[in-house]
């Protein structure tokens, strides 16, 4: 069966679980439970309503209908409504949990949250939701695709938080792990001036492309301490054996803000080393590109 959305999926999942009895697995009814226990007296009754939708909940690929298989999206507006109540990730901006897909089975597993920003004010925001729902629903087709074509182990995870959120700046990170013979992680970024209201790469906030040579060096410069400080680690700064190289940065380069207003430039696992150098980062010192960088964005990390 094909899905050519998130919420085409949703529909099939609200059908089936009316139409099928379910129990909800310990460990979702614990966080349900967990969940409840923080909110007000009041509203708790309210709740234990709430979590009767979930406990029916089921969901099975047709060809994929022997195996167990457990999948809590928001299949149910009253799950959704639920989870808005529960404390929010960041200061100033609201981001709940819309839907996690969630499949297990002897060889495989899927745990896929998927955040939405609530501000119905800011065009970015919709923006940055539209494109978190189109990525983790291509992660969830593709998983599947996986169960029905390939054999052995294999699992997926995207987890989120708010990196940044300023009264100017916010961030948020989407981390996806991924196993599949050898293990794989990598980031998303997403930036919002709150000033403008604007969705923001890297090279949105320099006047010129200078920033990219001058970055770049930076992280060439820490790479060959750091492996000069520890054999252990390497770094592709010049071509390898496999022609592999970290040339430069571009322009929409994953990086966050530090909390003393520097840039930290994030790399994905395999991108400048082996897997045995993991992800690394590296902070760039503000003072190294303050001149090149657009009025409107000094600052923006304090």
């Amino acid at each position: 069966m094909k899905f050519e959305n998130s919420k085409d999926f949703d529909e099939y999942l609200k059908k089936r679980a009316e139409e099928e009895p379910f129990s909800a697995p310990q460990s979702f009814k614990t966080k349900i439970e967990n969940a409840m226990a923080e909110l007000p007296e009041k509203e708790k009754e309210e709740k234990r309503r709430l979590s009767f939708p979930v406990r029916r909940l089921t969901v099975a690929a047709a060809s994929m209908a022997f195996l167990t298989l457990f999948l809590l999206p928001n299949i149910s507006v009253t799950y959704g409504e639920a989870m808005e109540k529960l404390p929010v990730v960041g200061k100033l901006v609201k981001v709940v949990t819309i839907r996690n897909y969630f499949y297990s089975d002897e060889n495989h597993e899927m745990d896929i949250k998927v955040p939405e920003i609530k501000d119905e004010s800011s065009e970015a925001a919709g923006h940055v939701n539209e494109n978190v729902d189109r990525f983790t629903s291509e992660l969830v087709k593709q998983f599947y695709k996986e169960l029905e074509t390939a054999g052995g182990h294999g699992s997926v995870s995207v987890e989120y938080e708010t990196v940044t959120d300023t009264e100017d700046w916010f961030t948020l990170k989407l981390e996806v792990s991924e196993t599949a013979g050898s293990s794989n992680r990598y980031f998303r970024y997403y930036h919002i001036d709150k000033r403008t209201g604007q969705i923001v790469k890297l090279g949105d906030m320099f006047v010129d492309e200078s920033y990219q040579e001058i970055i770049t060096e930076e992280i060439k410069r820490q790479m060959k301490e750091r492996m000069k400080k520890d054999e252990n680690v390497v770094y592709w700064i010049e071509k390898d054996d496999f022609g592999k190289e970290f040339a430069e940065i571009g322009e929409d380069h994953n990086f966050y803000w530090d909390k003393d207003g520097n840039l930290v430039i994030t790399f994905d696992k395999y991108e400048v080393g082996p897997g045995s150098s993991g992800e690394p980062e590296f902070v760039i010192k503000y003072k190294l590109f303050k001149e090149i960088l657009k009025p409107q964005y000094r600052n923006t990390g304090e």
